[in-house]
């Protein structure tokens, strides 16, 4: 029954993100062709800077509520908790986004060398704390175990902002600054959707000692939130700065496809991790805990070779002739993002035990390993030395994280045997990757991806049962 609870609360998740996903590629066509690869630049960049404020001043205290409100004893602590954490987020992250729109002409001359994008990133910071501060409040919704709600408030702020964007294309006016438009508005309705559905957990009291234990675990893991917005959101800093202007726009393009693993990944994590911790002192954990892995490592594998394996042809259909190149990146960014996955998927035994200072040592040698990577490889590589620098870095997280998660909470998981697999997977993927476009290379391509779906079955990572457990997911209730 956990693993069917897991999967199918994450279901609704995973609706709202593939709906939000096949919006998103709708829309791309039409995007990729009244925008150029500079202005994807600039919205990477937009995208780095809001990465660089929520990960650093947002999230670092929003991570602290999985340890508190899973280690506290009383329903009216974990109000005050919920209180205190996501007040304080908001009150940060509102000063920082209005500092951010005070200089956004000074940001747009340094970054861009012209000051003609400061309205553009101006309205981005409006935007981007919106939904900055509606995800913060994702957490308690996952935490208190009410993921029904979550596609009961995203699903129309997707309609509105779809609805919006729709508008400004057949009106010929989409700009950057419609784009960002339409995303503060959807970020308006779930920001207050969320406030007034969870105000019993945002109505506990203020309480200086909670926020101070919020802001030890924050301090704690600054390190790792400095790691995790290098690895994933400092691209457009190194390219833009190296003269690759056009590159970061295709490297944005592309990591938005292979991203997608990423957003998958994040609906099962954001169920999983809850489940964990708040069962972590009963006996079978251990046993549900390689259940899942199995499961979540198969998955993973056939949806990262499908997104690779034809990764051309969803270039073509969906993107502007500027930007078909940029399907080269998907492999190398669908390894990285694979491993990052696991990253954040396996490693509960340290907010379970209350020992959130080994991210702090963590991050920081996987911050060196990319910053090595990158400097030395970005100037002549472009893009390709991002990918190799997040690949390291992201690698040197698991490693790490697992050696020492298993000393706090041991568990077995199968890690060489679904390397070996997942090294298997990837050999076949690459022999039919570069394969020219018709229907033979389509035959040949469906052929690999079936001999890869084979895999999990031959190493022992799905079982029968658990393709039943699948079909009663998929069937409606009666």
């Amino acid at each position: 029954m956990s693993a069917k609870f897991i999967f199918g609360s994450s279901a609704g998740y995973l609706a709202v993100t593939i709906a939000d996903n096949a919006a998103r590629l709708l829309l791309l066509p039409w995007m990729t062709r009244i925008l150029t690869p500079a202005d994807y630049g600039v919205m990477l960049l937009i995208g780095n800077g809001a990465a660089l404020i929520n990960l650093l001043f947002g999230f670092g205290l929003a991570q602290a509520l999985p340890t508190l409100f899973s280690n506290a004893e009383t329903d009216n602590s974990r109000r005050a908790i919920s209180t205190t954490i996501i007040l304080s987020i908001g009150g940060i992250l509102s000063t920082l986004y209005l500092a951010t729109a005070l200089l956004s002409r000074e940001i747009s001359v340094f970054f861009l060398h012209t000051p003609s994008y400061s309205g553009v990133i101006a309205l981005g910071a409006l935007s981007a704390f919106l939904n900055a501060w509606s995800l913060c409040l994702v957490f308690i919704v996952r935490l208190v175990e009410k993921h029904k709600l979550y596609p009961m408030v995203q699903v129309p702020a997707l309609i509105l902002q779809v609805g919006l964007l729709g508008w400004f294309i057949a009106s010929a006016s989409l700009t950057i600054k419609s784009q960002y438009v339409a995303t503060a508005l959807a970020g308006l309705f779930t920001t207050a959707a969320y406030v007034v559905t969870l105000r019993h957990w945002l109505t506990g009291g203020f309480q200086v000692n909670k926020l101070a234990e919020a802001a030890r675990i924050g301090l704690q893991m600054l390190p790792w939130q400095i790691a995790v917005l290098l690895t994933t959101s400092s691209a457009a800093f190194f390219l833009t700065r190296a003269g690759h202007v056009n590159d970061s726009g295709l490297f944005a393009v592309a990591s938005g496809a292979a991203g997608l693993l990423v957003l998958v990944s994040s609906n099962f994590e954001g169920v999983w991790t809850p489940f964990v911790l708040r069962r972590k002192d009963e006996p079978d954990i251990a046993k549900t805990q390689i259940r899942i892995f199995s499961l979540y490592s198969a998955t993973l594998l056939m949806t990262a070779a499908m997104l690779c394996v034809f990764a051309h042809e969803l270039f073509i259909v969906l993107a502007g002739p500027a930007f078909r190149s940029g399907y080269l990146f998907v492999p190398g960014l669908a390894i990285a993002y694979c491993l990052f996955c696991f990253v954040t998927g396996f490693s509960q035994g340290l907010q379970a035990r209350q020992r959130t200072i080994h991210y702090a040592w963590i991050g920081a040698i996987a911050s060196a390993a990319f910053l090595a990577t990158a400097l030395s490889l970005t100037p002549s590589l472009g893009a390709w030395g991002i990918i190799a620098a997040m690949i390291v870095s992201f690698f040197v997280m698991l490693v790490l994280l697992q050696l020492a998660s298993a000393r706090l909470m041991p568990v077995t998981y199968p890690w060489s045997r679904h390397g070996l697999m997942w090294v298997v997977a990837a050999g076949i993927v690459a022999c039919v990757f570069q394969l020219e476009i018709g229907w033979a290379s389509t035959a040949a391509k469906l052929l690999a991806l079936i001999g890869v779906a084979a895999l999990p079955f031959l190493f022992g990572a799905i079982r029968i049962s658990d393709l039943h457990m699948a079909k009663s997911l998929l069937l409606p209730i009666r």
